[in-house]
């Protein structure tokens, strides 16, 4: 028998990296995000996932990781984290991650880690000259002032507590009808800012890096066609650095195909210094 969860409208950042230890490599979340669709946030899975792989690895940091999304998660239960060592080298460690509600496998991941050795360096990409932050609207602010131009629906779901705080770059495309599926944003999460481990921070950016990624595909789309469902399928994330995710970070995102229901995404974050830390494939469902 599951027993029921308790989570607030928002949980902290930390609130979402807390675990019990149920058994050896298993730990079961304290936490959920809500999606504001009636079910968990997808990016949830993939932060905890890869923050109950961190606690099986000394003290090397996470480089890359996959996961797949296989079933809805239920906002009121827990989710329980199953770990698995599949191997310990010199100098990589790699992990699987089972996430479970019910019984039954939700989400799944395979991440690496990585000890960090000397090596030859480049970074052949630009994050080009966006307009700061602070130049920006917020969500909410961006709501109200086009709630006439906005369904009703979309207003009210903008215009709640969110996890991260998130600027556009170029709003008018949540108006247009673009003929390129791209969508670039300032994100950040403020209640990150008492954390001082650096894969916790990692985590943090593989919870973030799910977000609003479904929406670039559907960005020539949405509006001609009506979509009713956007929903992340499998997940790629590659980390380059260390990073701060209570800072703001540059969210590029850009979809070149989609086909068949499904679409692909693919994204750069950087720093506000221009630094690549991570880069990020998703393919979704869209009907």
């Amino acid at each position: 028998m599951i027993s029921n969860i308790s989570t607030p409208a928002v949980p902290s950042a930390s609130e979402l990296l807390e675990f019990d230890t149920l058994g050896e490599d298993h730990f079961r979340a304290r936490h959920n995000l809500d999606n504001l669709a009636g079910m968990t946030f997808g990016g949830q899975a993939l932060g905890q996932a890869l923050a109950a792989a961190t606690r099986t690895v000394a003290d090397w940091h996470c480089h890359s990781l996959s996961g797949l999304f296989i079933r809805r998660g239920i906002i009121a239960e827990p989710i329980d984290y199953r770990v698995e060592r599949l191997s310990d080298s010199r100098k990589f460690a790699t992990r699987r991650v089972s996430a479970e509600q019910r019984g039954r496998t939700i989400f799944e991941m395979l991440c690496s880690f990585h000890e960090g050795e000397e090596g030859v360096r480049h970074e052949f990409t630009d994050m080009g000259n966006p307009p700061p932050p602070e130049s920006l609207q917020n969500l909410q602010a961006f709501s109200e002032a086009n709630r006439h131009r906005l369904p009703g629906v979309v207003v009210d779901i903008l215009a709640k507590p969110y996890l991260f705080e998130l600027r556009l770059l170029e709003p008018d495309l949540y108006f247009d009808n673009p003929t390129e599926a791209k969508r670039d944003f300032w994100f950040r999460t403020p209640s990150a800012q008492g954390i001082k481990d650096e894969r916790s921070h990692h985590a943090l950016l593989a919870l973030m890096s799910d977000y609003w990624l479904p929406g670039t595909v559907a960005v020539p789309h949405g509006r001609e066609i009506g979509m009713r469902l956007l929903a992340s399928l499998n997940h790629t994330l590659r980390i380059h650095a260390p990073v701060k995710v209570d800072e703001w970070l540059l969210y590029r995102t850009d979809s070149h195909w989609a086909n068949n229901g499904r679409g692909l995404v693919e994204g750069k974050i950087f720093t506000q210094a221009g630094q690549l830390v991570a880069s990020v494939s998703q393919e979704a469902v869209l009907r």
